[in-house]
């Protein structure tokens, strides 16, 4: 079945992951001036890729870590011009994914005449 091939699957705990990265740039963005607001980052990218070898890429777990070093005198340690790169290099990401996906159901409609 292709719609559930691994390769499908994988790009899709890909998208997942990918959002929920983005989804912490932007809450550390929102808080960038909120004292003693600790940064969030999420990786799962190892997790996928262990996931992805066993042929299971549902079991992709996301970590989400809080960094305890304190970067401002106000307790916040949000760093706006990396968290504005990481956002932009996220969506480029969160791109190629889709772009990989849309491929693969671009095949289905092919091999189903559509």
């Amino acid at each position: 079945m292709i719609i559930g091939d691994l390769t499908t699957r994988s790009l899709s705990q890909a998208l997942r992951g990918l959002e929920a990265q983005r989804q912490a740039h932007e809450q550390n963005i929102a808080n960038v001036e909120t004292p003693g607001y600790l940064a969030k980052h999420v990786t799962f990218e190892d997790s996928l890729r262990r996931a992805v070898d066993s042929g299971t890429p549902e079991r992709t777990s996301f970590s989400t870590e809080v960094s305890s070093a304190a970067w401002r005198i106000d307790g916040n340690n949000v760093r706006i011009d990396q968290e504005l790169t990481s956002l932009a290099e996220n969506e480029l990401k969160q791109r190629l994914v889709t772009e990989a996906l849309n491929d693969q159901y671009q095949l289905v409609r092919s091999v189903l005449g559509r």
